[in-house]
């Protein structure tokens, strides 16, 4: 019996080992076919020159049997727009792909468009072929390509005006020289490239000049959906120190790592920044934040969901907002700071404090409010009597902070309700039942709210960038 045992257990493992050995077959039927997770790629539109993000589609033998693909071309080779990746090897064609029974691959692509030197899109197409046991199959792809004006770390023409025929794409930095202007006119597209920056050099000036129906867009240069509302793509417009006279009038400043910082060091006799009619969001920082001096003076503006502050005030300087919206509701991550941050020291190193006067904070009929308990940040030092100066007209605030002083605060709604629309889409107007309606200060005139309706809609006007209708 010992021996029977040893010789079955013998006859098994050779068995098993003979099978282990053995190919699987192939799956030779001509009507056999492969399972494709995608019969069409679609890109967004893509700047020329610029390529596009990758794009992926499963390639799955349903076959119990190995199955051979003869052949996996791109049809327009090596001349074409589109690039594959198959199975790890970039290429445009290549033969003999085995794939088990059961079994997939992945095949990546993405797209690099020539500039046309056109100002209306481009539609390129090309097709991936599939050669199975004689068996034809493809995947198409379709792109849309824009060309543009690229600015490569440029330093741009003095009083250069930017219109809307074509966007205008930022790689690195482009610089409005000292002493001139950069005017970008309505409907005019601004993308920048990450890490990229717009500034504005000392005795410079940085005009906006949007419209209602045509505002001005500043945003990343990703356009497939995916990037449509991802922070953090480019750094910021800088109004670096010494600008001047700077105007941001209908614009739409989306995705960066902060909108607006205004950074202007010394007295001036205007301000440095009037921002009116303009829409911040998805900052991964700050949307809007003057430093060190600057002077900020808006109205009709919404600035929302920031890794930070929507709106700050740091290392002293002055404001002065009218009918603004600043509601952060960020949930990408934790957010500490609040939506609004007032601030008048920083630190020369780890103990030597330095202060800066804060000389006007004057914010009428505006709403303060987010998913924080506490959104209003309060930050001064009484150090060598540095001036810490705030006023809230007529606001609806969201607050822990001690609202009993009539010098700082004059009937202001704190911690009323605010329904606003759908935050989580950044619509932050007003639905009815929210403690804003008809509460604002009628004296404080700004005609138009930022859907440009006439401001009062009915009777009083709301508190906010927006009447409720």
């Amino acid at each position: 019996m010992r021996h029977l045992a040893c010789s079955i257990f013998i006859a098994l493992l050779v068995s098993s080992f003979l099978a282990g050995c053995r190919k699987d077959k192939l799956d030779t039927d001509p009507n056999a076919k492969l399972t494709l997770s995608e019969d069409t790629i679609v890109f967004d539109t893509v700047f020329t020159t610029i390529g596009s993000a990758t794009r992926h589609f499963l390639v799955h033998n349903t076959s119990h049997n190995s199955i051979k693909i003869s052949s996996i071309t791109l049809a327009g080779g090596s001349n074409s727009p589109f690039h594959l990746n198959i199975d790890g090897t970039p290429t445009s064609s290549i033969s003999d792909v085995i794939i088990a029974g059961g079994d997939s691959m992945y095949i990546f692509v993405d797209v690099t468009i020539d500039p046309n030197n056109s100002n209306n899109p481009l539609m390129v197409e090309d097709s991936i072929l599939f050669n199975t046991n004689g068996n034809q199959q493809k995947v198409i792809l379709d792109a849309v390509g824009q060309d543009a004006y690229f600015h490569y770390y440029e330093t741009l023409p003095c009083n250069d005006v930017w219109n809307n025929d074509k966007p205008h794409v930022i790689y690195g930095y482009a610089i409005v020289p000292s002493g001139c202007s950069l005017t970008i006119n309505a409907g005019a597209r601004v993308h920048v490239h990450g890490g990229g920056i717009l500034a504005v050099d000392s005795a410079g000036t940085l005009l906006v000049q949007g419209a209602y129906n045509s505002p001005v867009t500043f945003q990343g240069d990703r356009l497939e959906s995916e990037y449509a509302n991802e922070p953090g793509q480019w750094r910021f417009i800088w109004l670096s120190g010494g600008s001047v006279n700077n105007v941001i009038d209908w614009a739409v400043i989306k995705n960066a790592e902060t909108g607006i910082r205004s950074d202007t060091l010394g007295a001036s006799s205007n301000p440095t920044l009037t921002l009116t009619n303009t829409k911040i969001f998805n900052c991964a920082d700050y949307g809007c934040v003057g430093v060190a001096g600057s002077w900020i003076e808006g109205n009709n503006d919404l600035i929302g969901n920031c890794g930070a502050a929507c709106f700050a005030v740091a290392y002293g300087g002055k404001c002065k907002m009218q009918y603004c919206t600043f509601g952060n509701n960020w949930t990408l991550d934790t957010r500490t700071t609040p939506a609004l941050l007032l601030n008048n020291w920083y630190k020369y190193d780890d103990v030597t404090i330095i202060g800066r006067d804060l000389t006007m904070a004057q914010f009428d009929n505006c709403i303060i409010y987010g998913s924080l308990d506490n959104e209003m940040g309060l930050d001064s030092t009484t150090q060598a009597g540095h001036l810490f100066n705030y006023y809230f007209n007529h606001c609806q605030l969201k607050t822990n902070v001690n609202t009993s002083q009539t010098s700082h605060f004059n009937t202001d709604i704190i911690n009323g309700f605010c329904f606003f629309h759908d935050v989580n889409n950044r619509d932050y107007h007003l639905d009815p039942g929210s403690a804003a309606i008809d509460h604002a200060d009628p004296l404080v005139i700004v005609p138009f709210d930022l859907d440009n309706f006439l401001r009062p809609y009915n009777g009083t006007p709301d508190i906010g960038c927006y009447e409720q209708h």
